[in-house]
């Protein structure tokens, strides 16, 4: 079953919002999440929830504004180029993980973050939602704006657009960053498609040590 989920599971950035995600499904992942080992009992890193609500569409487009690139590079305005929205940001539901303050550098906190992040994205995948994962969120910048919250990670939550079996951009005019630019992200692809080909996986006996 793990497996499975695991082997179909694809990054969405285009979501189909004729598909009502029911909130006890997300109530459901938050209480797997709160179920979920920690790192040395470390119950610092808490959940912030962005709903369809027009309070949570508000912070979701303040993520936008703070979480792109261009050219590959974090925020990069004097690059030239389209403009790359993160569309993971743009699901139903947007969880972030974090913590209400900042906090100082703890590799536990990190590892927590990261860790929560992974059982809730299993978790809506294994109740048959998608899923997008996003850590382009600076910490501090994410606390100073309207969002609030020292975010380390975030996960998109809702039904996925069909996925295709070529990647394309497709363009979002829901913030602007820069005015006349294009602003975009890569349309959803089927399991298994890779963007590029240098991130091919070696076979898994070159990727694990057995001794």
């Amino acid at each position: 079953m793990l497996n499975s989920i695991l082997k179909n599971r694809f990054t969405t950035r285009f979501w189909d919002y004729s598909k009502e995600v029911p909130f006890t499904l997300i109530q459901s992942v938050l209480q797997d999440v709160y179920d979920a080992p920690r790192k040395n009992g470390d119950a610092s890193i808490i959940v912030k929830v962005l709903t369809p609500s027009k309070a949570g569409e508000k912070l979701k487009d303040e993520l936008l504004k703070i979480s792109w690139c261009r050219g590959g590079e974090k925020e990069a305005i004097d690059n030239t180029g389209p403009i790359r929205i993160q569309g993971q940001l743009l699901a139903p539901y947007v969880l972030l993980f974090g913590t209400t303050e900042k906090v100082e550098y703890n590799p536990h906190h990190v590892a927590n973050a990261t860790l929560q992040t992974t059982i809730a994205m299993i978790s809506a995948e294994e109740k048959g939602l998608n899923t997008g994962y996003c850590q382009c969120i600076e910490p501090e910048q994410s606390l100073d704006s309207a969002i609030n919250f020292y975010t380390m990670s975030g996960l998109g939550i809702g039904y996925a657009k069909e996925p295709m079996t070529e990647p394309k951009i497709d363009t979002i005019d829901r913030v602007t960053i820069v005015e006349n630019e294009i602003h975009y992200d890569m349309s959803n692809v089927i399991p298994g498609y890779k963007y590029f080909d240098e991130r091919d996986k070696p076979q898994l006996s070159d990727m694990s040590i057995v001794i």
